[in-house]
């Protein structure tokens, strides 16, 4: 009876076990799949303007010098970008420099009302079209995390979890 019970316990959990793996390598295809036309990681960046206006009309560096830089683009239109725009705020911004880009926008008060809406405390830089062509951006929320020498570390495409974001903070410096 006893051996019945254990062979019934170890079939429940490798079945779970199975389903799990199988799960997870669907969300990595996915992901993978959805970030193909990205810029490639290890790609050196070449920006062409390296500041950008903020919302108050302050130029502001894209990139930072001294860690990481995560560029965060989105588009003020976006649902997506609604729903994990506020996950930023779980990053340490001792260990890596959170940069917001806004692009596809009709008008600087669209980003304004876009960022009151989500609370947005970081600074919001306003994108062109020129800087999406630079990127690659396909679509939104587009990520990037962006070494101190210009490379491309990671990339993401669509909603990424507070957690997500913590292990890019975590592993990608």
């Amino acid at each position: 009876m006893t051996t019945l019970i254990h062979k019934i316990k170890q079939s429940r959990w490798g079945s779970w076990l199975t389903h799990l793996t199988i799960v997870l390598l669907v969300i990595l295809a996915i992901g993978h799949w959805q970030s193909r036309n990205m810029l490639a990681v290890h790609t050196d960046l070449s920006v062409k303007q390296g500041t950008l206006l903020d919302l108050q009309g302050q130029t502001q560096s894209l990139l930072a010098q001294d860690k990481p830089t995560l560029l965060y683009f989105f588009a003020p239109w976006c649902q997506v970008c609604s729903m994990s725009i506020g996950n930023l705020q779980y990053l340490n911004p001792e260990k890596i420099h959170i940069v917001t880009v806004a692009l596809d926008y009709s008008s600087v008060e669209q980003v304004q009302e876009f960022v009151l809406e989500n609370q947005v405390t970081s600074s919001v830089l306003l994108g062109y079209p020129a800087l999406k062509q630079d990127f690659n951006i396909q679509g939104y929320p587009s990520y990037y995390l962006v070494s101190q020498d210009q490379k491309v570390i990671r990339r993401a495409f669509g909603y990424s979890t507070a957690l997500g974001l913590k292990l890019t903070e975590v592993f990608g410096g």
